[in-house]
């Protein structure tokens, strides 16, 4: 009986600390039963078969697998695909019952891997009769298969040094490093495979690691998290995968919603760090940081072959193609918020990667905020721009920060972009707070060079609005300086009855009696007026509505009145969940089959109607004053349109009538008369000579074009 004790022991003993076929140095606790150790066993194979030699190679030897009850759990509860508990928590000082359902943890101290009982019972179960889920790893199975993965994970990375706090990992797992922990940024991530990987920097790294060996799936739905895990471990554990990564984005327009849009790596030109000039608030006070994409158009008209030919890259005449490029951006509060901007005023708009069209963008900073926008070029390879634009796609998808009117700073979130997504650590040794600081930074890392040739200013519309106001208003104009100067002063302080009286006195004047040349001239300079008026105040109008798009804000965000409380909540709602539903199922970047059709898009655009309708209802309640003031601006719009339109008719006529009058004098000389001949029979050297007699000012192509020109000296011949 002794000596079968004995045996018994010895068996017990090796069993313990004998490495098996799966070539883990894993030991067992002296508790866990034989049976438990067989299925252990097959486990640890399959698991092994996951994991990269690299990784196996730099677990830590003797690690010891104990298996016990961690929560009260009998087995693993159904809501899995909802829960946001995980893996390795401490529960010190919590009371079994009262612990929510735990996988497993590791001990780095002890060498320890515990599993709980519920995984256990999983596993001894076996795929085939274990339970489906939608979730996750799709079986409950596959999920304490996972927990291996997992656990291990935490271990090879408490034996290496702690991988997951290296800065390169750090950025691309979308921390950030603060002065005493590091942060997740990405605060509710909006596609997240599992939710437990927004917890800390660790379980970041493990669940992520849990993905890259067991789906194949995971390059396609998070490429620039696949290529981090391909580059540490030197492998590719699915390079037989038949998905492809989605190239599909949700361009943000103004009138539309979110409209379907595909970046085609291929047809990126350049990728350029876009900075805002400082605007006049507070929030925007350092400008903004965004980057470009100059994208080339999918196809060109070939003049040589006289067809259209297929999009390749067309080196300098992609620049041209500014209806194909795109501005990726970061935005949060109001003073970012491009789209309908009662959405960002409810809530509607929270802290995520916008994808926008860069004319929008030059309409927004140009025309609304009268701002200058510069195009700097980055200097990267064809890979890195690859690589840049799979990030981006990556981000826009998952990454939701904060909801609602915090100043979300976009020169850092831009910069970290930027690092998490390029293999280059001098990026790490730099930081910087402001849109001028990372241009600085990118200037000294060689990123970019502030003084190329090839940077491209966008200037606002100031001078155009200079222009005007010297039209409409009598202005003499001083410097530059000084006339920029005076247009803002008279947009801040003028009134919408001294505009208005000021244009009823020029519309009142009239004009002089006079030969027909200088009539038309006159209504020439007419025109010109009364279309300024219309230009001011439209800008003021644009101003005005800015400024008080901000003060609702402002009044939302610190209202204690529980009536609007709930509207808000009810119109961000409605909005809120816009971006998050234009797609289903799945997790990182979605595939073409789990996104909703453009029919859907205008259905969800049109199912907050109601809620809008109600919030603009009690936002005109509780500014009444405010919405007046723009009423009465859009009337001055009206009535200074329909003056225009009315002086333009007599304008039109009076110049075709002096058209007509000097073409049938010049008819009557044979010189004059043969180059009108000519012209009428298309020579364009000749017609530009008729504009000259007939006075390229008062006559230009803008007036009367080419062809109508050619036709009336046609009839008069």
């Amino acid at each position: 009986m002794k000596k079968m004790v004995l045996n018994l022991f010895l068996i017990n003993l090796m069993l313990a600390s004998t490495t098996y076929a799966h070539d883990l140095s894993i030991k067992y606790d002296a508790d866990i039963k034989t049976d438990d150790k067989k299925v252990m066993e097959s486990v640890l194979s399959e698991v092994a078969s996951f994991l990269p030699g690299k990784m196996k190679e730099g677990l830590p030897k003797n690690l010891e697998i104990k298996i016990t009850q961690l929560t009260a759990h009998k087995v693993i509860p159904d809501e899995v695909c909802s829960s946001t508990t995980g893996h390795s928590v401490d529960y010190k000082d919590i009371k079994l019952k009262d612990r929510p359902f735990v996988y497993g943890q590791y001990n780095q101290y002890r060498n320890v891997l515990t599993i709980n009982t519920p995984v256990m019972i999983e596993l001894l179960k076996g795929r085939e009769k274990s339970k489906r889920i939608n979730c996750q790893h799709k079986s409950l199975y596959d999920q304490a298969i996972a927990t291996m993965v997992h656990e291990l994970t935490h271990a090879y990375d408490f034996n290496n040094g702690r991988i997951s706090n290296s800065m390169e990992y750090i950025a691309r797992a979308g921390f950030k490093k603060g002065l005493l922990k590091i942060k997740n940024r990405n605060l509710q991530a909006m596609r997240s495979a599992d939710v437990y990987e927004l917890v800390n920097i660790a379980e970041s790294f493990a669940v992520n690691m849990e993905y890259f060996t067991m789906d194949p799936e995971f390059f396609c739905r998070k490429p620039s998290m696949f290529n981090y895990f391909k580059n540490l471990f030197n492998i590719d554990p699915y390079p037989t995968r038949t998905c492809s990564v989605n190239n599909t984005v949700m361009v943000s327009t103004p009138a539309s919603g979110f409209i379907p849009i595909e970046i085609d790596a291929s047809r990126v030109y350049r990728i350029d760090y876009l900075m805002a000039s400082p605007g006049k608030g507070a929030e925007s006070g350092f400008g903004h940081s965004m980057f470009r994409l100059v994208i080339c158009a999918p196809e060109r008209f070939d003049a040589i072959t006289n067809r259209t030919i297929p999009a390749t890259l067309h080196g300098k005449k992609c620049l041209d193609d500014k209806l194909f490029h795109l501005v990726v951006s970061y935005r949060a509060n109001v003073e970012d918020a491009k789209l309908n901007y009662m959405k960002g005023v409810f809530g509607g708009y929270p802290s995520m990667l916008y994808i926008l069209n860069f004319s929008d963008v030059l309409d927004e900073y140009n025309r609304d905020e009268l701002r200058d926008i510069s195009s700097f070029p980055l200097i990267l390879t064809a890979k890195e721009r690859e690589e840049f634009i799979l990030k981006v796609k990556e981000e826009h998808w998952n990454y939701r920060g904060s909801y609602k009117f915090i100043n979300s700073n976009c020169a850092t979130e831009s910069y970290d972009l930027l690092k998490s997504a390029l293999e280059r650590t001098q990026l790490n040794t730099k930081s910087s707070v402001s849109p001028k600081g990372v241009l600085e930074d990118l200037d000294a890392l060689s990123f970019l060079s502030v003084k190329s040739t090839e940077t491209e200013v966008y200037k606002a519309k100031t001078d155009q609005i200079v222009l005007a106001y010297k039209a409409a208003y009598s202005y003499k104009m001083k410097s530059d300086k000084a006339d920029k100067e005076a247009v803002k002063k008279f947009i801040d302080e003028s009134t919408v009855n001294s505009r208005l009286a000021r244009f009823q006195k020029f519309s009142k004047t009239k004009l002089a009696d006079s030969e027909l040349n200088t009539q038309v001239a006159l209504l020439k300079e007419r025109l010109v007026a009364a279309a300024s008026f219309s230009v001011m105040e439209q800008q003021i109008l644009r101003t005005v509505a800015l400024k008080y798009r901000k003060q609702a804000a402002d009044m939302f965000t610190t209202t204690k009145d529980e009536k609007i409380k709930d509207l808000l909540k009810e119109t961000g709602a409605a909005f809120s969940q816009s971006f998050t539903s234009l797609s289903k199922n799945g997790y990182g970047i979605p595939f073409a089959d789990e996104m909703v059709s453009r029919d859907d898009l205008v259905a969800k655009l049109s199912a907050g109607a109601e809620a809008m309708a109600n919030a603009e209802k009690m936002l005109r309640e509780l500014m009444p004053n405010e919405f007046a003031a723009l009423e009465s601006i859009n009337k001055n719009i009206q009535t200074y349109n329909k003056y225009s339109l009315q002086i333009r008719k007599e304008f039109r006529a009076k110049l075709e009538e002096y058209v007509h009058q000097v073409l049938k004098n010049l008819s009557h000389d044979d010189y004059t008369r043969e180059v009108m001949e000519s012209a009428a029979a298309g020579n364009n050297e000749s017609l530009k000579k008729v504009r000259e007699l007939l006075g390229k000012d008062l006559v230009s192509d803008k007036e009367i074009l080419d062809v109508k020109l050619r036709k009336l000296i046609q009839e008069l011949l």
